[in-house]
């Protein structure tokens, strides 16, 4: 087992800065809770032994010897091991900073434009990572300037061979999710979260670029839920939060959740919760 939290390997393909900062390599006998990684960092993870459950876009993906995944920047996931069972993992986690008014290599411009543009990707390593990944274990434990420079060329490899599983013609890939629709995912959770109150279908389409129809099937494919139940999600979980702050009145945040009368806001809560706002205080609450 070894975990290495405080690498700085850099190396540059194309116009790009790689810098792998942790390499990870233990067997998982805990769950990892759900989070997610800011812009320009991802998150490389190989399963050579043991199985586990990956749950990531609102979908489970089974975890087992030689499968691969990446999460980059604002991908929610979490990790579950089998405990009879439990996953052994690589985990390397890297930054991509994009370089300006430098002399770029015709020939690795765009090599890294698949990395890049599938933000999420799960499939079966079908370019030989477990070789790679064995040698970088090994080097981290070599002493001397030379084990830099190894390390240096074995993760330049190891990133080559992502890149050959992304390749079309690889048949690696399982499931994978383009910017595009990571970028809607993002703008979909911010609207909710923040505009739970005025928020319409028409509005929310506007802003994808999508019509209604494509919006609803986004938003079903996704949570499994419609707009209006997507809305009513977003505005309970808004009504908890100012009922654990105690600081309005049934009126006040039936106004701010956008209910036209109060007992509007109290026919939806119990709907929701299955009891009176009353008795979730008194049950939940207190």
């Amino acid at each position: 087992m070894i975990k290495n939290d405080n690498l700085n390997v850099m190396f540059q393909i194309g116009n790009y800065r790689i810098n792998i900062l942790k390499f990870t390599y233990e067997c998982q006998t805990w769950n990892t809770p759900s989070h997610a990684h800011s812009s320009n960092s991802y998150e490389i993870h190989f399963v050579p032994e043991g199985k586990g459950t990956l749950i990531s876009n609102q979908c489970r993906y089974d975890l087992y010897p030689d499968i691969l995944y990446t999460t980059g920047p604002h991908i929610e996931h979490q990790q579950y091991s089998d405990p009879d069972d439990p996953t052994y993992e690589y985990c390397i986690y890297l930054r991509i900073e994009e370089l300006h008014n430098v002399k770029e290599n015709a020939s690795e411009k765009d090599i890294l434009t698949p990395f890049l543009h599938y933000p999420f990707w799960y499939g079966k390593d079908c370019a030989g990572l477990r070789s790679t990944l064995e040698q970088i274990h090994e080097e981290l434990s070599a002493p001397g300037s030379a084990a830099t420079v190894m390390l240096r060329a074995l993760f330049m490899q190891f990133l080559v061979k992502i890149l050959r599983n992304y390749a079309p013609d690889s048949n690696a890939a399982i499931t994978y999710i383009p910017i595009p629709l990571v970028k809607a995912y993002i703008l979909i959770e911010d609207s909710f979260l923040l505009e739970y109150n005025t928020i319409t279908l028409k509005e929310l389409s506007r802003r994808l670029g999508l019509s209604s129809r494509q919006t609803s099937r986004i938003l079903y494919n996704r949570y499994g839920k419609n707009f209006l139940q997507k809305r009513t999600e977003a505005r309970m979980a808004a009504a908890v939060t100012f009922l654990k702050e105690n600081k309005l009145s049934i009126s006040e945040i039936s106004a701010r959740l956008g209910y036209s009368y109060p007992n509007h806001f109290h026919t939806a809560f119990k709907n929701y919760y299955h009891m009176t706002i009353s008795e979730y205080k008194e049950r939940i609450l207190m």
